[in-house]
Formats: C-alpha cells, sequence, structure tokens
C-alpha cells in the first residue's frame, strides 16, 4: 500500500524554502506518475494528486513556470496548505 510520506516530505521542502519551486515539478510530477500501489485512503489519494496539479499547473517546460501561473509565493503557500491537511491525516 502505497504511504503518504513521500508527498508530506515533499511539501514540507517546498514551503518552508528548502526545495525551490522550480524544481518542485521535477521531482513531483514523476513521483505521483510512476507511484506505484493503492492510497490509504481516498483522502490520501485527494491530497497527492492535489500537489501534482500543483506542481503540474506551474511547470510549462524547461523550469519556467506557465504564463499566467500562480507565483512562487503561492505555490509555497498552497504546498504549505496541501502539508498541513497531510499532517492531519497522518495523526
Amino acid at each position: 500500500m502505497a504511504k503518504l510520506e513521500p508527498f508530506l516530505v515533499l511539501a514540507s521542502a517546498v514551503a518552508e524554502g528548502r526545495l525551490p519551486v522550480v524544481d518542485f515539478s521535477t521531482v513531483c510530477l514523476p513521483l505521483y506518475k510512476h507511484y506505484s500501489g493503492s492510497y490509504p485512503s481516498p483522502e490520501h489519494y485527494q491530497l497527492a494528486t492535489e500537489l501534482f496539479y500543483l506542481a503540474h499547473d506551474h511547470y510549462a517546460g524547461e523550469g519556467e513556470p506557465a504564463p499566467g501561473t500562480l507565483s512562487d509565493d503561492q505555490v509555497r503557500l498552497a504546498a504549505s496548505e496541501i502539508f498541513r491537511k497531510m499532517q492531519a491525516l497522518l495523526r
């Protein structure tokens, strides 16, 4: 069964600025696409999917944000909110 911890670590790293937003998509997209197993609950899957779409919608290729997307600060804020929700699921 897949676990939420890799997504939790990733959301935390982006939210806290330990992982630059420009690198977020490079890590998140393959993690989500190639993650095996089933999620412990629909809520786990939903939060991993939210993180994926945050990375996907910000990425335009070659590490550049897509035009009209969220700013780096907005991505960090959204990642922080996803991280908070993930933590609550793991309690």
